[in-house]
C-alpha cells in the first residue's frame, strides 16, 4: 500500500473514532431508552476496492494487465448497536424498558473535497433486534454490487491511482417494539474509493 495510502487511513482513523463517538441519540420519543450506533466497522475508516484485480494484475512476467479474472465485490461492514435505558438510574429487571428492531438503514457519500459523489445513496434494508439494555452487531451493505459497476465514476478510477475520500452518512430506522414508535438515528463512517491493487504494482 502506498505511502500516501496509509497517511491518509492513519488520519481517518483518528476521525472515525469521533465520528461514531457523535452518533445522534433519538431520545424525543420517550425517556425510557436509547437507541444509537456503539461502533462501526470495529472504529476504522474503510478502503473500498473499486476492482479486485483477482489473483494478478499482470501475466507472469510481463507489464500486460490480466483483465480476466478481475471481479467487483459488494463491501459489508459490521455495525454495534446499543440498547441502554435513558435513565442511568433506571434498573431495566424491574422497569419497564423497550426493545427495539432496527429495519433499515440509507447510505449517502460527501465527498471530502466537494466534489461530484462517486456512487448514488441507496436505502437497505434489514431486520435485527437489540434487546433492552444490551448491544447487538449486525451486518449491513456499505457499497452495493450494483452501485459500484454502474458508477462511471468508479469505473474511471480502475488501473490508475486516483483516490477519492468520502464521509458516509448512516441513518438507521426501526422502532420500539413494546410501543411500535418509530425512530431514526444516525452516525458516519470515513470512505476511501481506490484502486489499491494497482497503487500497490
Amino acid at each position: 500500500m502506498s505511502v500516501k495510502k496509509l497517511a491518509a487511513l492513519a488520519a481517518t482513523a483518528l476521525l472515525v473514532i469521533g465520528m461514531v463517538g457523535g452518533c445522534d441519540d433519538d431520545t424525543s420519543y420517550d425517556q425510557r431508552t436509547v437507541i444509537y450506533v456503539s461502533n462501526i466497522n470495529e472504529g476504522s475508516p474503510y478502503l473500498s476496492d473499486v476492482l479486485n484485480q483477482g489473483d494478478s494484475l499482470y501475466y507472469n512476467k510481463t507489464v500486460i494487465l490480466k483483465r480476466e479474472d478481475d471481479y467487483i465485490e459488494e463491501d459489508r461492514i459490521k455495525v454495534e448497536f446499543h440498547n441502554r435505558p435513558y435513565n442511568s438510574q433506571q434498573n431495566p429487571t424491574i422497569g419497564s424498558l423497550g426493545d427495539f428492531l432496527v429495519t433499515g438503514y440509507r447510505i449517502e457519500f460527501v465527498r471530502d473535497d466537494g466534489g461530484p459523489t462517486p456512487v448514488e445513496a441507496f436505502e437497505g434494508n434489514m431486520q435485527l433486534l437489540v434487546p433492552a439494555n444490551s448491544m447487538v452487531e449486525g451486518i449491513i451493505t456499505l457499497v452495493p454490487f450494483y452501485n459500484k459497476a454502474a458508477g462511471t465514476m468508479l469505473a474511471a478510477m480502475q488501473y490508475t491511482a486516483l483516490e477519492i475520500m468520502t464521509n458516509a452518512h448512516i441513518t438507521f430506522r426501526g422502532h420500539e417494539v413494546q410501543t411500535d414508535r418509530n425512530i431514526e438515528f444516525s452516525c458516519a463512517l470515513f470512505v476511501e474509493f481506490a484502486d489499491p491493487l494497482c497503487l500497490d504494482e
